[in-house]
C-alpha cells in the first residue's frame, strides 16, 4: 500500500520476504543507533544476516520503501498457541518523525488481527520517548508496575481495526 510521509513524499509498505535481505542489510548498514536496544539491530553484518534469516523464518515482516530503498522494517513474531505476538519496528534515522513508523505499526497490527491474535507486546527502552509516544497512540500500555526499569514491556489488546492496510 502507498502512503505519503509528513513531507508529502510517497512510500510503500508491503510484506517482506527473505529475498529482501540484501536491501534490508543495506538499510541496517547505516542504521543508528545500532545495537543500542537489546543489541538490535546487530552490530556486525553476518550477525545481521542471521538475525534477519530468523525473522523471516518465524515472523511476519513489513517493509517501508521509498525511491527503491528500504527505510523501515517491522516484524510480528506470532505465537499462534497463545494468540499473541512480539512486535519490533525499526525506521532509518533519516526517515524518523515522518509517519513511517506509524504506517508500519498500523499495517503490522492489522495483519496481527487478520491472524486472529488477541495481544501484541513489545519491550522498549524507558528513555525512548518517541517510540513510547508511537506505541501509546495505538493503545499499547505499560504492563510492568515500576517505572525504574531501563526496558519496559508494553501490551496491546487487539480489537477490530479500521482496515487501512
Amino acid at each position: 500500500m502507498f502512503f505519503l510521509d509528513k513531507k508529502k513524499e510517497p512510500f510503500e509498505v508491503r510484506p517482506g520476504v527473505e529475498s529482501d535481505t540484501p536491501e534490508l542489510l543495506e538499510m541496517y548498514e547505516t542504521f543508528q543507533p545500532k545495537g543500542k536496544y537489546q543489541g538490535l539491530p546487530p552490530l556486525k553484518r553476518e550477525a545481521g544476516r542471521d538475525w534477519m534469516r530468523r525473522l523471516f523464518e518465524s515472523g511476519e515482516n513489513h517493509l517501508a520503501i521509498q525511491k527503491h530503498r528500504m527505510i523501515g522494517h517491522s516484524v510480528l513474531l506470532p505465537d499462534l498457541t497463545l494468540l499473541d505476538a512480539e512486535y519490533l519496528v525499526f525506521v532509518h534515522q533519516r526517515h524518523r518523525g515522518k509517519g513511517v513508523g506509524t504506517q508500519l505499526t498500523d499495517c503490522s497490527l492489522e495483519y496481527a488481527r487478520s491472524l486472529g491474535l488477541t495481544v501484541t507486546w513489545l519491550t522498549v527502552d524507558a528513555s525512548n520517548f518517541v517510540a513510547i509516544r508511537l506505541y501509546k497512540k495505538f493503545g499499547f500500555k505499560f504492563s510492568d508496575k515500576s517505572g525504574f526499569h531501563t526496558e519496559r514491556k508494553m501490551i496491546l489488546s487487539l480489537g477490530n481495526g479500521d482496515g487501512r492496510c
